[in-house]
This record gives C-alpha cells, structure tokens and sequence, in this order.
C-alpha cells in the first residue's frame, strides 16, 4: 500500500476544469473534468465512502471523451429500469 501511495504522489497533477460534489446516503461522490497531457478533457468519477470497520473506500473510474456518449447511452438504457 505504501508504495502504491507513493507512485501516485510522483504523479503530474492534471488541470481540473470543472468538479461537482453530491452527497447521497452514506456516500459521496465526485465528478471532475480534468486535461490530460495531450489537451484533451476526461472525467474521473469517485464514490467515497466508510466500509463496515470504519475505514475509507474510495473507487474512482477514468470516462474519456471518445467514450462518453455510448457511456450516456448505456446509463439511459440502464435508468429505465431504476
């Protein structure tokens, strides 16, 4: 754990664009707009939140802009059956 906690502060730190907070439940979640090194724009999305033992859960998925409209398409397939 503690070397992957290192290789990640070593890391470039991406030019956010934009970010959204939004609380639900016992969860939070973020959406950021960030630029990449090449210019162009991503979105990262993290859920965070505190498991059984009390401890921090955080899972984040990359969304690339090349991606994002069949990504929308399926969310709107899948939200008719919420």
């Amino acid at each position: 754990m503690q070397q992957q906690q290192n290789a990640q502060s070593f890391a470039p730190a991406q030019e956010k664009v934009y970010g959204q907070m939004v609380k639900a439940g016992n969860k939070t979640y973020f959406m950021d707009v960030k630029k990449a090194t090449n210019g162009s724009n991503y979105l990262t999305i993290a859920e965070s939140y505190k498991n059984q033992k009390g401890e921090k859960v955080i899972n984040r998925i990359l969304l690339f802009k090349d991606h994002f409209q069949e990504f929308m398409g399926g969310l709107e397939e899948v939200k008719k059956f919420l």
